[in-house]
């Protein structure tokens, strides 16, 4: 565990960095349709699927873990549940919303923050035991998951970058032969 003291301004700051997601998943809604958003990058998974693991993890994963932190009078450990990455299956190509997959996440997130924001100060401190046993707050639970997201949304924001500058590069060529064959 950390020497870290929990405040009301980092609690504060950690649910404005929850509230991230909404913002980036609500961004997402307006660029996503014009990306391939099922193709799967070589040794990774497709930014669907990427949001789809965001939005399973937060759903199957972290918000049962925090719910049972606050309501057991017992430390919990990680290892008495499946994680996240076991348990997600891909959606396979072309079965997949992915306007319905940010709504989802939108709406989970909403709900998660409404337990984060209703957790006392001194519940932050409640402890916990990761896999290998060692202990921490929930607060840092909370940071860890939160560390993930963003992780995953730089990827998907990346990703989004090279297929539109690649979408860009296609079109520069196909202009210049354009004007080739016309002249």
């Amino acid at each position: 565990m950390s020497d870290q003291e929990i405040t009301h301004d980092k609690i504060d700051k950690l649910t404005g960095d929850a509230e991230y997601l909404v913002d980036e998943a609500e961004a997402l809604k307006y660029v996503i349709d014009s990306v391939p958003f099922e193709e799967k990058p070589p040794g990774g998974i497709s930014i669907l699927n990427m949001l789809k693991l965001i939005d399973h993890a937060q759903l199957q994963y972290y918000r049962p873990v925090i719910e049972k932190v606050l309501t057991e009078n017992r430390v919990q450990k990680l290892s008495h549940y499946d994680h996240y990455d076991d348990t997600f299956d891909e959606v396979p190509k072309g079965e997949g919303n992915v306007q319905k997959a940010l709504s989802k996440i939108i709406k989970h997130r909403a709900a998660l923050l409404n337990l984060l924001k209703g957790i006392s100060l001194i519940d932050w401190e409640r402890v916990l035991k990761d896999d290998q046993g060692k202990e921490m707050f929930l607060v840092e639970f909370v940071e860890e998951m939160i560390m993930k997201e963003r992780k995953m949304l730089k990827n998907i924001a990346e990703l989004v970058m090279i297929y539109q500058n690649e979408k860009q590069h296609q079109r520069e060529i196909n202009k210049k032969a354009s004007q080739r064959n016309q002249s």
